[in-house]
């Protein structure tokens, strides 16, 4: 797949730079092809507990990805938009969050029917939705207004759209910009693998189990108080696996962002654009980062 490389680096090193462009539509399904890609390949380092938890894909995907080389394009149910990053805090990331079709009066479903792919390259953002099978593929919008890179048949021009900033990102990255054009069908974060699991509150502290359903952690009850004056929060919590976790107070819970080694979550904790904070109580000092919040 070398010759992926050779196109994206063509195609896209200026954009990376921030320079004016326009993909060609002979180079777009190469393109999003490419990204694709490199989030699988991401997710292949994806610990074996991740994947149980949903952050695995199985192997026919990557057998049916391979299969296509030759055609040079991404698996038939994906879609990718193209867009401007304009923030300091961030120089490249890539970011995959598994997804659900949500129906009214249907359960949550018990694996992921679709992942948000992100990735971020200098002044460039490169945004993806993959289901995992045509029946659950619905019609979709994406709320910057980036132009969509795939599938097209026209010139995309670059930069088109809202600039997409450091808050937007985190929302972008959590796959709640994309909207569903089917009235009473929503594609919402996949719960199992983003969102905190029950919590109880223990010593003036709410205590949740830990991703690894071993063990469990603490934050301070403050931080819940902030979520219902608009304000919310970042931060690294760990358990005895040894394992570690970035977290991001929300509107409806708390959601998990990454899990993984020590050094790595406290790099990407440091990287988060914010304000850092420092809760004392009886037990001592807890650090948090506010959140930008905007569009």
């Amino acid at each position: 797949m070398s010759q992926l490389e050779v196109v994206a680096q063509r195609v896209l090193t200026p954009l990376i730079l921030g320079k004016r462009g326009t993909i060609a539509p002979e180079d777009q399904a190469v393109i999003a092809m490419w990204a694709q890609k490199t989030a699988l390949t991401a997710m292949l380092i994806s610990s074996e507990e991740q994947r149980r938890a949903g952050y695995g894909l199985p192997p026919s995907v990557y057998k049916a990805f391979h299969e296509r080389r030759d055609q040079m394009r991404p698996l038939d149910t994906s879609r990718f938009w193209v867009g401007r990053y304009k923030g300091t805090a961030r120089h490249s990331a890539i970011q995959v969050t598994p997804l659900a079709v949500r129906i009214p009066g249907i359960p949550e479903p018990h694996v992921p029917q679709g992942y948000a792919i992100t990735l971020l390259l200098g002044a460039l953002v490169l945004h993806g939705l993959f289901f995992t099978m045509s029946a659950l593929e619905v019609g979709t919008t994406m709320d910057l207004g980036m132009p969509q890179l795939w599938p097209s048949d026209v010139p995309v021009q670059w930069p088109e759209g809202q600039p997409c900033t450091e808050s937007s990102f985190l929302r972008l990255a959590a796959g709640k910009m994309l909207q569903s054009t089917v009235e009473t069908v929503e594609l919402r974060a996949w719960a199992p693998a983003t969102s905190v699991p029950q919590s109880t509150f223990v010593d003036g502290k709410v205590r949740v189990p830990a991703l690894c359903g071993k063990h469990s952690f603490s934050y301070p009850i403050a931080l819940l108080e902030e979520v219902h004056r608009g304000r919310f929060y970042a931060f690294v919590s760990g358990c005895e696996c040894p394992r570690s976790y970035l977290l991001h107070t929300e509107s409806d819970s708390v959601h998990y962002k990454a899990a993984g080694a020590a050094d790595g979550i406290s790099q990407m904790y440091e990287d988060l654009a914010g304000e850092e904070f420092f809760i004392r109580d009886s037990t001592g000092t807890f650090p948090c980062k506010r959140l930008p919040v905007g569009p």
